[in-house]
């Protein structure tokens, strides 16, 4: 007798990962009777994603350490201090004609705010004055038509006079390359032209800030207090007073470093003009040499693949789209079907700064995704500018086969070796229908069990009969549109 079965999976099981079918009532063998099942016809449709949370094989995983250069070990030691030189960058003295500026040195004067700023390939300057001139380069003082018709307050020479009055004027110097300068020590001299007789001590010191960001200034004060001091008493008539190569208290590399001038009346001052007679005539800025190192920060970036239909142009650009901002690029190799890797990042050690790509490592969590780019691996280190060559190759298909098993006890059991795709994979048991699904997406599965396979069983009475729906990895999966036709018999 054959009892035959038409199930249409979306009547009662539509979303669920088996086929639960209710019989009217029992089948029942008698001793001398045996049932047998058996497969006559499947039909569906391949419409499962083959990228999704689902299969989990959407999420690429990069653990990655950063390195945040934070800590300065000073290298150099007291008197190997070496110079700062900006005019060295800026202006060019070899020149003999008018401006002598080097050829990648740019000029801007602001004459509203009264800022004059120049730059070259590595500093920038500013100087803050009460009054600008357009044209006008006030760190120049002409000296004549000589090849030397100039010269500035970086080089120590008496004729040298910048305005530079208390509380109001002020030059900021910055480093434009990855590392700042750690300003050990300074050396300055002011000038007094003696056109307004000195009716009082006048005390003046030298006020040092930094920054990393121009936004919050540290001071930075003498390592000997009251070392850039510098007097004058009443009436003197001194033209030139200085003081060389102060200590600073500084153990950090700063970008930004503001120098301006702050002065104490000890007697008060009648003629404020008085301050107009001073100018500065001479200053010098030492670093010290110094290293970085840092602190690590293990730091875990998930990459999401949205659930789709992937083909592997697709596939690949838009795992790219993720890579981009951490400066990893996958390339496609057509001819041998495989993919690869690379880190192109570059990085410059310097204080404060983080390197986000010190390393990285990509973690393929589920065999699903490992099979789909073609790795052996579940981990990977990608180096610096070092391609890392996946092993296999790209493999896109979201099921290759669909496997059927059923709660009825089979008289021999199937022989079972299937990998596990991910954290659902489970034990199979009994396999009934081993159906070829490598076919294009949205694409029609049609069995016809043209052998006429049926599995003796070892049930004399059966009541209900379910069917579990596998992946070749091990999965239970909701085909959501099955069709199936199936019988039990009895002989």
């Amino acid at each position: 007798m054959i009892y035959p079965f038409y199930i249409d999976k979306r009547l009662n099981c539509k979303n669920n990962e088996y086929i639960d079918v209710k019989l009217p009532y029992p089948i029942i063998a008698n001793d001398n009777e045996n049932l047998y099942i058996q497969i006559n016809n499947i039909q569906y449709v391949n419409n499962l994603y083959n990228v999704s949370q689902y299969l989990q094989n959407n999420v690429i995983t990069l653990n990655k350490v950063y390195r945040t250069y934070d800590v300065v070990n000073i290298t150099g030691v007291a008197g190997s201090e070496t110079i700062i030189n900006i005019a060295d960058d800026i202006y060019d003295p070899t020149l003999t004609t008018l401006e002598k500026y080097k050829s990648t040195t740019t000029l801007n004067y602001d004459t509203t705010n009264n800022i004059f700023k120049i730059s070259n390939i590595k500093y920038d300057m500013e100087y803050k004055t009460s009054s600008l001139t357009n044209n006008n380069d006030p760190f120049i003082i002409p000296l004549g038509i000589a090849v030397n018709h100039y010269n500035n307050i970086f080089i120590d020479d008496s004729n040298n006079a910048l305005d530079f009055k208390p509380n109001t004027h002020y030059i900021i110097f910055s480093n434009k390359s990855a590392s700042g300068d750690l300003l050990k020590t300074i050396s300055y001299k002011l000038k007094y032209d003696g056109s307004i007789g000195i009716t009082s001590v006048l005390l003046f010191t030298l006020k040092i800030e930094a920054s990393n960001d121009k936004l919050i200034w540290n001071e930075i004060l003498p390592l000997l207090p009251n070392s850039l001091e510098i007097q004058w008493e009443y009436a003197e008539i001194t033209s030139i007073k200085g003081v060389n190569d102060v200590n600073l208290i500084n153990s950090i590399p700063y970008r930004y470093y503001k120098i301006s001038l702050l002065r104490t009346d000890l007697i008060p001052v009648g003629n404020q003009n008085l301050y107009d007679a001073f100018k500065l005539n001479f200053i010098e800025f030492k670093r010290t040499s110094y290293t970085v190192s840092y602190s690590e920060n293990p730091v875990q970036v998930n990459l999401m693949i949205p659930d789709g239909y992937y083909k592997v142009s697709t596939y690949v650009s838009t795992i790219n789209e993720l890579l981009q901002p951490h400066n990893i690029t996958m390339t496609y190799n057509a001819i041998n079907n495989k993919v690869s890797l690379i880190n192109n990042s570059t990085f410059i050690p310097s204080y404060l700064l983080v390197d986000e790509d010190a390393m990285t490592y990509v973690y393929l969590k589920s065999k699903n995704l490992q099979i789909n780019l073609g790795s052996l691996n579940d981990t990977f280190l990608l180096q610096r500018e070092i391609t890392y060559y996946l092993e296999d190759g790209i493999n896109l298909i979201n099921s290759q086969k669909i496997i059927l098993t059923t709660n009825l006890e089979l008289e021999h059991n199937s022989h079972n070796e299937i990998i596990g795709g991910n954290t659902l994979s489970t034990g199979l048991g009994n396999i009934i229908c081993w159906l070829n699904n490598d076919i294009a997406p949205l694409s029609c599965v049609n069995y016809d069990n043209i052998q006429n396979i049926k599995y003796k069983l070892n049930d004399k009475n059966i009541n209900n009969i379910i069917f579990y729906i596998y992946n070749e990895k091990s999965q239970q999966i909701a085909l959501d549109n099955m069709l199936i036709n199936f019988s039990i018999i009895k002989e």
